[in-house]
């Protein structure tokens, strides 16, 4: 096997570190050819995939880390084609959720290039009309896109639980924002509390924000909560974690291929700042190759 191992050491507040060791040693003594990136800096890290690529040829890519190493390296898995194998090493994980792959030993996960084939997931695009981003999992905007600013941000608290921080700090003093929102072609123009566009089930260590969203069905997913008292979304939040929220009547679920929203507010995808609205989104002609439970 020919592989190239990224390791993000402070994925997870630390964790990344540690299991990137643990890859290292599963791999020593092996008859493999690995090249292990852990650069000093993101840009450095996605650098050296392309020089590796450049000069060689590879049959997978694994990602220690977390979903924001996944959507940085989403570029160089689409230009080389290369399947990604993910080793969740991060806050969230939802990606290796998604894929059914977390809380899997790590041997387990390491067998799996040997003992089964990469299949085919959809890859959504992104654009504020200057750049496109691509992105795998879920695109958020309002009070969705304020929460993951603010968790962002949080140094002293780590894991998931900075997620359910984030939200009670700022649904006091959110207010809804008026949207125009176009889903192949028919247009929904109402104040609402948040729009999300999903590719994947999950976000925010677990949150299944759109239980019915699949990666491998071709539309996305479109879910947009009507403007409600802050009292009123803290009631529904709960219920993400188990999504039951799919059922409130505030909650309204479409699906589309061209999706455009237009609003005073920013866009998040994958966890990463994108751009601020308005913005279009659809599915990529491109395919990326996973490893999925």
């Amino acid at each position: 096997m020919r592989a190239i191992v990224v390791i993000n050491p402070v994925a997870g507040g630390g964790k990344g570190l540690g299991t990137g060791a643990q890859v290292r040693n599963y791999f020593q003594g092996q008859d493999h050819h690995i090249i292990y990136i852990q650069g000093s800096s993101l840009t450095d890290s996605l650098n050296q995939v392309d020089s590796a690529c450049s000069n060689s040829d590879f049959e997978l890519l694994i990602c220690v880390g977390g979903d924001g190493l996944i959507h940085d390296l989403l570029p160089k898995l689409l230009k080389y084609k290369l399947p990604l194998l993910v080793v969740p090493s991060g806050t969230g994980n939802d990606f290796a959720r998604t894929l059914g792959l977390y809380g899997l030993k790590i041997e387990k996960l390491l067998k799996m290039p040997t003992n089964s084939r990469p299949t085919e997931i959809d890859v959504g695009i992104v654009s504020d009309g200057q750049e496109s981003t691509f992105f795998v999992q879920i695109l958020s905007t309002g009070f969705d896109s304020v929460v993951n600013e603010r968790a962002n941000n949080m140094v002293a608290i780590r894991g998931k639980i900075k997620y359910i921080v984030a939200v009670l700090q700022k649904v006091w003093r959110f207010r809804a924002i008026d949207y125009r929102i176009s889903i192949d072609g028919v247009l929904h123009q109402q104040r609402a509390m948040l729009v999300c566009v999903a590719n994947g089930k999950s976000y925010g260590g677990g949150m299944k924000i759109a239980p019915h969203a699949s990666n491998s069905d071709q539309i996305l997913d479109i879910m947009i909560v009507d403007r409600v008292n802050p009292f009123r979304l803290l009631l529904v939040f709960p219920r993400v974690f188990l999504g039951t929220h799919v059922k409130h009547p505030s909650v309204h679920f479409y699906k589309g291929k061209n999706i455009s929203i237009t609003g005073n507010t920013v866009a998040y995808a994958d966890g990463e700042k994108i751009a601020p609205l308005p913005i279009s989104i659809q599915l990529s002609e491109q395919k990326l190759l996973v490893f999925r439970k």
